[in-house]
């Protein structure tokens, strides 16, 4: 128990704020530090956020489910997507079509009398290396009708921020604060008491250390799980057991495995 605690300890002195584990507690419910980057990334002045919500889940009953780094939701009503993404592979333009569509399914509801009342939505990946590689520090994605170049207007946006960028100006200095380890050298006072906070308080080193210990937790549970699934499959591609026997022995319900063997089937 004692080593892995130092373990964590050790950990928390090398996060910075693209780390997952680490940006996830920071921004927890932390609005003016959302707001602070919300501002800068889509430099506007007049944003205020009203909700923050961390490692939201999206629910996709037909495919992938995807879980939202940062969920937030301004004053009038745009909601946000916030992705810290180290690898390029995370950040694929596919992976911002998919989180922009369950993003908008998650949104709507029965009760909305019109289109236009779908709200205006930004999936916002923040990336560690300059994933599209033009050299910009901000790329706004937009759809445009190709003959005319005029903006579609349907009110998605897709914006990738540049990691990699260090230029003299609010996102370089924002991305800086994003890559250090060190709240001293960071620009943003915000961000830099919340990075102190669980750093070095007590209070927040702990509550850091319990939230690396559930997430470790979970992670094992979700694998666990996942090689239940494959279990299932392999089974039910051979064909020589009946559901209820599958479900006993990949630990599985008989409800979870009649629908995994309704969808090999469909």
């Amino acid at each position: 128990m004692e080593n892995k605690r130092q373990e964590n300890l050790d950990a928390i002195k090398g996060f910075t704020l693209m780390d997952d584990t680490f940006m996830t507690q920071v921004f927890s419910g932390n609005i003016e530090a959302t707001e602070y980057i919300l501002s800068v990334i889509l430099q506007r002045e007049d944003l205020k956020v009203e909700q923050v919500i961390t490692q939201f889940p999206l629910p996709n009953l037909y495919g992938r489910s995807v879980r939202l780094d940062i969920y937030a939701r301004d004053a009038a009503g745009k909601q946000y997507d916030i992705e810290i993404q180290q690898k390029d592979a995370g950040a694929a333009p596919e992976r911002a079509r998919l989180n922009s569509s369950l993003f908008d399914a998650q949104l709507t509801n029965a009760g909305q009398k019109d289109y236009k009342d779908i709200p205006e939505t930004y999936v916002i990946f923040i990336t560690g290396n300059d994933v599209l590689k033009a050299g910009l520090p901000i790329y706004n994605i937009e759809r445009v009708v190709l003959q005319t170049q005029v903006q579609f207007g349907d009110k998605a946006h897709i914006v990738y921020v540049n990691g990699a960028y260090r230029g003299e100006d609010a996102v370089g200095e924002l991305m800086r604060d994003f890559h250090c380890s060190d709240y001293r050298d960071m620009k943003n006072k915000t961000l830099a008491s919340m990075v102190q906070y669980y750093k070095e308080d007590p209070e927040g080193v702990g509550k850091m250390c319990e939230a690396m210990d559930r997430i470790a937790e979970k992670r094992a549970a979700e694998a666990a799980y996942n090689r239940s699934i494959e279990n299932a499959l392999k089974m039910i591609a051979r064909g020589k057991l009946t559901l209820e026997e599958i479900a006993e022995d990949s630990g599985l319900s008989l409800e979870k495995v009649k629908e995994l063997a309704d969808k090999r089937t469909a």
